[in-house]
């Protein structure tokens, strides 16, 4: 190795890593290859997270939930790093904004994500029929913008 060359891998490699702990970039390395760079996912096998984050959000069982999404759950992310994440992605990609949101953080994200979720589709159909947002027009009684 060239005199220098070192001091230069090892000054990319702390530029790389900074840029991996940005919430934005976690996005794009652990959710929008399946949720898709908006969040709208894939009609009929990855649902859209545009209409649910924010009201799941606002409940005990819908915060649970979304830590123990597998993708969540099982993700290389630090339970900080989770917890920037979903309150970045509440922010960024929801169609509704809590009027009152409560932040992440990584002691809730650690609470919740060491339990497996098990039945991912009928927690997340009960949690819709709970919170309103299956069948109800974006924002109606839920506290949303």
């Amino acid at each position: 190795m060239r005199p220098g060359t070192f001091a230069l891998v090892v000054l990319g490699v702390c530029w790389a890593s900074a840029d991996a702990y940005e919430p934005r970039i976690n996005y794009m390395l652990q959710c929008m290859g399946c949720h898709t760079p908006d969040g709208s996912g894939e009609p009929g096998r990855v649902p859209s997270i545009r209409e649910t984050l924010a009201p799941f959000a606002l409940s005990a069982q819908g915060r649970r939930f979304l830590v123990q999404v597998p993708g969540a759950a099982q993700s290389r992310l630090s339970d900080a790093e989770l917890a920037a994440l979903l309150n970045w992605m509440i922010q960024s990609l929801s169609r509704l904004r809590p009027a009152h949101f409560r932040l992440f953080t990584a002691t809730e994200v650690a609470s919740y994500r060491r339990d497996p979720l098990v039945e991912v589709r009928a927690t997340r159909e009960r949690l819709l029929r709970s919170t309103g947002v299956a069948g109800r027009a974006p924002g109606n009684g839920l506290g949303l913008k």
